[in-house]
This record gives C-alpha cells, structure tokens and sequence, in this order.
C-alpha cells in the first residue's frame, strides 16, 4: 500500500508538467490569431489609404488629360513672364526736367553743360540722373514683355498704382524744349484723373497737328475696352506706355492683371524697383517772381547755361511753357 501511495503521488507530481505542455499549444494559437488579426486590421486601413489615393489621382486624372498645357506649367518655375523696363525720350519728347531741391553745378557740371550740343549727349542724360532730376509734362517708357507658360497669358488690364501727388516739383528746372517730331506710343495715361485709365492714343486735333505744325497726341478710347495683350510661350510684346500731367507731380507704379488659363492673377512694373516720377510745370503768376530757385535754359548750339529765373517772367525773356 504504500509502494501504491507513492506511485500515485508521484503520477500526481508528473501529470502537472504534461498539463502544462498541453496549454502551450493554445497559448501559441492565441497569439497567433491575434496576430493574424492585426495584420488584417493594418492591411485594412492600409488598403484604404491606398483606395483614397487612387482615387484621387483617377478624378484628377481626366483634368490633367483635358488640359496637358496647365500641367506642364505647374512644373515650370519663375514668373508667368518677364518684364523689361526702360525709360526713353520720344522724338516728340524734349529733354526737360525739373529738381525738387535746387541744383547748383560744380564747375565742371558747368564745363560739360557750355559744350555744344551737350543737351543731347549722354553725359546730360546721366546728370539729369545724377542729380534726381524728374522728366517734365510727359514720361515715356518702353515695357517689353516675354512670355514664359505653355498656356496662353491674357493681359486684361494695366492701371497706375499712385505712390504719391503733389504740387509740381520747384528745385531747379532744365529747359530743353522738344525739336518736334511725330508721337509714336501706344497707351496713354492721364495722371491728373483721380484713377487714371489706360487708353489708345489719338494722333492730331481738328486739323491733324498742333500750334507748331507738329502731329498732336490726343486722348482716344480706354485701351482695354475691347481687347487684351495676349502672350505666347517665349513671345515678345513691346508696349510704349506715356504718362502726362499737367497739374502735378506724380509717382506710380504700374499694376497689369492677367489670365493663366482659369486664374487671375497680378504683377507689378516699376522703374528696376522705384516707381516712375513725372512733373508737371510749376505754376508762375503773369508777372510774379518765378517759382524755381534756378534755372538752366537751353542755347541755339543745344549747350545750356544757367539763368535769371526772373527773367523767365519778364517781357521778351524764355517762356517757361516751351520747355
């Protein structure tokens, strides 16, 4: 009996490491159903951001496909187009210009300014530059545009931005009147309106020219009424734009809205990040002292010299409104 007893105890003792053995296998077939459904549960929302994703890229798809143009240009860097600016004189256009401070020249500003035809050489051009000077009446400038889309750029509109106006500009004044010639820009702006307008130029009055015999540039229709300035992939627009005052000084920039295929858009033009500057005359009182502190008239062998500011309102003198 007791061999017996200790036989059965030590079954009793052997039987928990076989019950233990048997609950491995279980274990194990629990984890890895859980793990089967993780997977399933990752592969889950994995599949549907991929579902998301292609169908987004399929609804997008037949846009791209109708329109290859747009596509191609969202892949192209840089701006819609390129803008060239450059300030020029019109044969129609004298040299005049005026200060806001008044301009004394050195002795040899005043060497340069004696020589014979100094008024149209370079170095004037370069004083007038030098010493801040601002074009008189009228400023021409020459914007070259180049086109750089796939797509079509319809320009719609150009309009001044004003930066400032004031009363005209009484420093000093240079007077070099225009020799005539025929006008030949292409918009014109009128910058004593409170929102100057683009618009086409009209050439001549009633008879076709002016009091001198010259052609005469007048106000025609707004410029944009009925069309636009289109620009293709590398093409070349050439605009002479001219603004004229003659009540104020005035600095602006230029503001041109246009279309790329669906979207609207806006660029600024300025004077290689200045605004453009135009003054009109300083008004003088029939009799009155003149406005300008000093004055630089324009002789018969183009040279200039300085003068009498007085005198440009005494009997017989130069007339301040031929320059």
């Amino acid at each position: 009996m007791a061999g017996v007893a200790v036989r059965r105890r030590l079954k009793i003792r052997t039987a928990f490491p076989r019950a233990r053995n048997r609950s491995q296998p279980t274990e194990l077939r629990a984890a890895a159903r859980s793990l089967r459904s993780s997977r399933v549960w990752v592969g889950t929302i994995v599949l549907g951001v991929l579902g998301t994703l292609l169908t987004g890229v399929l609804l997008a798809l037949p846009g791209q496909l109708l329109n290859p143009l747009s596509a191609k240009d969202d892949l192209r860097s840089g701006p819609d187009f390129s803008v060239g600016v450059d300030v020029v004189r019109l044969d129609d256009e004298g040299r005049s210009a005026v200060t806001q401070d008044e301009f004394r020249a050195n002795a040899a500003q005043v060497r340069m300014l004696a020589r014979p035809n100094s008024a149209t050489t370079t170095g004037f051009t370069g004083l007038l530059r030098s010493i801040g000077a601002v074009n008189l009446d009228t400023l021409t400038v020459r914007v070259t545009l180049t086109g750089h889309r796939n797509q079509q750029i319809d320009i719609e509109d150009i309009r001044p931005l004003i930066v400032a106006r004031s009363a005209p500009l009484s420093g000093s004044l240079l007077c070099v009147p225009s020799q005539g010639g025929a006008p030949t820009m292409n918009m014109l702006f009128d910058m004593d309106r409170p929102l100057p307008v683009a618009h086409d130029v009209k050439f001549g009055n009633d008879d076709g020219t002016d009091s001198g015999g010259n052609p005469q540039e007048g106000v025609g229709p707004p410029f944009f009424a009925q069309r636009t300035i289109t620009l293709q992939d590398n093409e070349q627009q050439v605009l002479l734009i001219r603004a004229a005052t003659r009540r104020h000084y005035v600095a602006f920039r230029l503001e041109a809205t246009y279309m790329l295929g669906s979207q609207k858009k806006e660029t600024v033009i300025d004077d290689h990040g200045k605004p453009f500057q135009v003054s009109a005359l300083a008004p003088t009182p029939a009799g009155g002292p003149s406005v300008y502190r000093s004055v630089y008239a324009m002789r018969a062998d183009f040279s200039l010299r300085r003068i009498d500011p007085l005198s440009l309102t005494k009997p017989g003198g130069p007339r301040v409104g031929s320059c």
